[in-house]
């Protein structure tokens, strides 16, 4: 893996923390990844796995916020990705509804 969406190389960095996300809902489950608001949407069942990559300085890689039908992950580091179960990268949006963020 060596580069991002966005086109980001940070295949130097160390990758410093693997966190799986679990929808145990029976419905969608907002993830957000923080600080860039990134959203990705989980179904019932589905696991996805949040990657830190760099220095995360001397606390921990992750924070983590629930609501009753999100979560929202903090990478403390230089930054953070969002995979499937089998390591698949995913984009910001990946299975956004229709109208989750009306204009």
């Amino acid at each position: 893996m060596t580069d991002d969406a966005a086109g980001w190389d940070f295949s130097a960095l160390e990758v410093t923390g693997r966190m799986p996300v679990t929808n145990r809902g029976e419905g969608l489950l907002e993830l957000t990844l923080e600080p860039l608001g990134e959203d990705y949407w989980m179904r019932p069942g589905e696991t996805f796995i949040v990657t830190s990559y760099g220095d995360h300085g001397s606390g921990h890689p992750f924070e983590v916020q629930y609501w009753p039908d999100s979560v929202s992950v903090w990478c403390t580091s230089w930054f953070g990705t969002v995979s499937d179960d089998e390591g698949n990268q995913l984009s910001s949006g990946y299975q956004r509804p229709d109208g989750a963020y009306p204009r």
